[in-house]
């Protein structure tokens, strides 16, 4: 049975609409309009095919439809839908694509195991991210609050 994180939709930016900032959910996220800043979720992001995101995301698996202008980062699994874009650094440790995908960045598919979150911080830190994931406490000397981080500091230009 899946977990209540992966089917209970605990947020939705419908389609014509948009939001921009930084957005924390525990539990499951459905994006159909435009996003512009991050995302950290608990569950899962949906993030449709007519979905625009200038975001970076952070959560325990994410599909992928439309397009992401930004770091995906998963824990568990990542699905990428026919037609999907990502334009940005991708880890994941289960990554599966349907059909003609677009991937522009660095990747790393680090197989399940034991020490995902922490392979997944590694990747963060490497490429410079300050996302965290959910219910993750970075150290004291990272910590900074998000107008000092500033929205989408692992975006793109």
């Amino acid at each position: 049975m899946p977990a209540p994180h992966d089917v209970l939709v605990n947020s939705l930016l419908g389609p014509d609409s948009s939001f921009r900032g930084d957005l924390v959910v525990d539990g499951f996220v459905r994006i159909d309009g435009d996003m512009r800043g991050s995302v950290r979720a608990s569950g899962k992001i949906v993030v449709s095919e007519s979905a625009r995101c200038d975001a970076s995301i952070v959560a325990r698996s994410a599909v992928v439809g439309g397009v992401v202008r930004g770091d995906v980062c998963v824990s568990d699994r990542l699905t990428i839908l026919d037609g999907g874009v990502i334009v940005g650094d991708v880890f994941a440790p289960r990554l599966d694509a349907d059909g003609d995908i677009v991937i522009h960045g660095d990747i790393q598919v680090s197989g399940p195991g034991e020490d995902t979150e922490e392979a997944m911080l590694a990747f963060m830190r490497k490429h410079g991210s300050r996302i965290r994931p959910f219910g993750f406490d970075a150290p004291a000397d990272e910590r900074r609050t998000e107008a000092e981080a500033g929205a989408g500091t692992a975006w793109r230009k």
